[in-house]
C-alpha cells in the first residue's frame, strides 16, 4: 500500500470519528489545539494553550486589550502613590465566581499568597517578587505577605521598589484571581476543574479529544456574542487544513505548508490575517569569548547577511527585518533601521579586527528542518567575506544546555515576550546579572546598560522610563551582542462563519466576548 493512500485512509478515519456528537455545538466557536494544555490552574500555567484558555476562564485585576496596552478588568481602577511604590486597586461591583459566589477583595490576596506559597511551588512565583514581604514568604522565612491586604473592596500592594511592569505582570495568567472554594475542594483536582470569574467556564475536557467551554451568563461585561468555544485536540496539521475546509473548525492558525495556497487562493481572499507577533529572532554570539568580545566583528557578521533575501526566500516574507531586539510598537520612538547588507564594508572591519581569513566560525542550532535552511543561508553569506561556518545541530535539551552553558560562538535563537512591554525583550536578555537561563544567553556584559536597564525599571515617570529603556535598546545596537535578524508574523485563516477578527498583540489578550459567528446563536 503506498504511503500517500495510508495517509488518505487516515485522515478520512480521522474525520469519521470528528464530527460525532458535535452537532449540539454549531453556535460554537470550533478552534483546534495541537496538544491539550498542561494544566487549567493559573500557578502553574507556563505553556501559551494553558494561558490561552486561563485567559477564557479567569480574570485578573488588569489585563491586556488587543494591541496590548493595560487596562481594568477586575479592578475598576487603581491608584498609584507618587514614589511608585504604593498600588491601592478597587475592585469592581457585582462579580461573582462561576460558582455564584461574590467575588471579594480577600480572594485577591489568596489568589496572588496562593502563587506564592512555598508548598504549592509555582514556577511562575516570580511575577510577585517585587511585592514587599514576597520572597520572604515564598522561602517560608515568613507566615504572610507584608505588603499585600484587602481593605474593605480594595486590595493594597507594597512594592520593595517602583515598578512600571507591575500592572503588566498582574494581567499574566499566573495572577488571574481563583475561586478559594474550588481551588481547596477536597479530592478534586482544581488544575482540571477550574472556577474563575471570566466570560467562558470550562464545562468538558476529555484529554486528547477536545475541550468545551461554555459562555457564562453573569460575565461582568455581558454574556459574550457566541454560545461557547469547542476546542479539538488536533496534533496533525494535515488533518487540520482538512478540516478548515470542510467547514469543521472556524479560525486556525495557517499552517506552514498551505501558506502560499491560503494567502494566494480566490477561495480564501479576505480571510487571512496578519500581525508581526511579540518576537524577536537572531544569532547571538559569545560576548566573553575572543573575537566575539569585540563589537567590531560582531557588526562585520551582521553586516555580511541580507535579511530581506533570506525573508523572501526561506519565510516566504512571513517576517519583517529587525533593526533591535524590541518588536515594532512597543517603544515610543522609531525602530532603528534594520542593518544594511555591505558584504565590502563586513570584510573591512574584519581586517580592522586583525582576522587572519580564511576563519573558522561555529553555529549552534536546534535540529530543525526550517532552522536548517536558514543557517544554510547563513553559511553561504558568511563564505562570501572569508568566514567557514560549521554548523553544529543539537537536540533541544542539548542545544538549550550549550546555550545556557556559554559552549557556543554563535546560536540561533529567537524571544517571545511574556507580556507586552519593551523590558521584557531588554532586561532579561542583555542585563548582566541574567546570564545563561535567564535569558542572556550572548554572555553579554555592559555596566553602562545594566545602568540604564536598572534606571528605567525603578522610574516612577512612564515617559521617562520609556525614555531610558529607548537610550538603553540604542546602545544595544551599537554594541550588537546579537545579529538582529527578524520580527516573524503570525497568520490565521477564517471561515466564512466568522464574521469578523483581528489577531491580538498578546494571545491572553484574546477572550472572544465580541466575536460573532453568522451562522451563530
Amino acid at each position: 500500500m503506498s504511503r500517500c493512500f495510508q495517509t488518505g485512509l487516515l485522515v478520512l478515519a480521522l474525520l469519521a470519528g470528528c464530527g460525532k456528537g458535535e452537532e449540539k455545538h454549531a453556535d460554537y466557536l470550533r478552534l483546534r489545539l495541537a496538544e491539550d494544555p498542561t494544566t487549567l490552574d493559573p500557578a502553574f500555567i507556563v505553556d501559551v494553550p494553558g494561558g490561552s484558555l486561563a485567559a477564557k476562564i479567569f480574570n485578573g485585576l488588569t489585563r491586556f486589550d488587543p494591541e496590548g496596552k493595560v487596562v481594568p478588568d477586575l479592578a475598576s481602577s487603581w491608584e498609584v502613590s507618587p514614589d511608585g511604590k504604593t498600588c491601592r486597586f478597587h475592585l469592581r461591583d457585582g462579580l461573582r465566581f462561576h460558582s455564584g459566589r461574590p467575588v471579594t477583595a480577600a480572594d485577591v490576596v489568596y489568589s496572588w499568597k496562593r502563587l506564592l506559597d512555598p508548598a504549592l511551588a509555582s514556577p511562575r512565583s516570580w511575577l510577585l517578587q517585587g511585592v514587599k514581604g514576597a520572597e520572604d514568604f515564598r522561602k517560608g522565612a515568613a507566615s504572610d505577605v507584608a505588603g499585600l491586604r484587602a481593605e474593605g473592596t480594595d486590595v493594597i500592594v507594597e512594592l520593595d521598589e517602583p515598578s512600571p511592569i507591575f500592572l503588566s505582570l498582574l494581567a499574566m495568567p499566573n495572577a488571574y484571581v481563583v475561586d478559594r472554594e474550588a481551588a481547596e475542594k477536597p479530592g478534586r483536582s482544581f488544575a482540571d476543574h477550574p472556577s474563575g470569574t471570566g466570560p467562558f467556564r470550562l464545562t468538558e475536557w476529555r484529554r486528547g479529544e477536545r475541550i468545551v467551554l461554555s459562555a457564562n451568563a453573569d460575565y461582568y461585561r455581558g454574556k459574550p456574542s457566541v454560545a461557547g468555544v469547542l476546542y479539538r485536540v488536533i496534533p496533525e496539521e494535515l488533518t487540520t487544513t482538512v478540516e478548515f475546509e470542510s467547514g469543521n473548525l472556524d479560525l486556525i492558525e495557517v499552517p506552514r505548508a498551505e501558506f502560499r495556497k491560503y494567502s494566494t487562493d480566490e477561495r480564501w481572499k479576505g480571510r487571512v490575517r496578519e500581525r508581526v507577533g511579540l518576537n524577536v529572532y537572531y544569532l547571538g554570539f559569545n560576548c566573553q569569548s575572543a573575537p566575539y568580545d569585540d563589537p567590531r566583528f560582531r557588526r562585520a557578521l551582521s553586516l555580511a547577511l541580507d535579511r530581506e533575501k533570506i525573508i523572501e526566500a526561506i519565510l516566504e516574507g512571513r517576517a519583517v527585518a529587525a533593526g533591535g531586539p524590541v518588536p515594532p510598537g512597543l517603544l515610543p520612538v522609531e525602530d532603528p533601521p534594520p542593518a544594511r547588507y555591505d558584504p565590502e564594508e563586513a570584510k573591512r572591519l574584519l581586517q580592522e579586527c586583525g582576522i587572519a581569513l580564511p576563519f573558522t566560525v561555529r553555529l549552534t542550532l536546534k535540529a530543525d528542518r526550517e532552522v536548517l535552511s536558514i543557517a544554510e543561508v547563513i553559511q553561504d553569506y558568511f563564505r562570501k567575506i572569508g568566514l567557514d561556518l560549521v554548523l553544529v545541530q543539537r537536540e533541544w535539551s542539548a542545544f538549550k544546555e550549550a546555550v545556557n552553558g556559554g559552549d557556543f560562538d554563535l546560536f540561533y535563537l529567537s524571544w517571545w515576550g511574556d507580556y507586552p512591554e519593551a523590558e521584557n525583550f531588554l532586561y532579561p536578555t542583555f542585563h548582566s546579572s541574567q546570564w545563561g537561563a535567564g535569558g542572556n544567553r550572548a554572555r553579554f556584559r555592559d555596566p553602562k546598560t545594566d545602568g540604564l536597564l536598572e534606571q528605567a525599571r525603578r522610574e516612577t515617570d512612564p515617559e521617562r522610563s520609556r525614555a531610558l529603556f529607548v537610550e538603553a535598546r540604542d546602545r544595544i545596537v551599537e554594541l550588537a551582542p546579537w545579529a538582529f535578524l527578524w520580527h516573524k508574523k503570525e497568520y490565521v485563516i477564517l471561515s466564512p462563519r466568522v464574521r469578523d477578527y483581528r489577531i491580538p498583540l498578546v494571545y491572553n489578550s484574546e477572550r472572544f466576548e465580541e466575536i460573532e459567528l453568522v451562522n451563530g446563536e
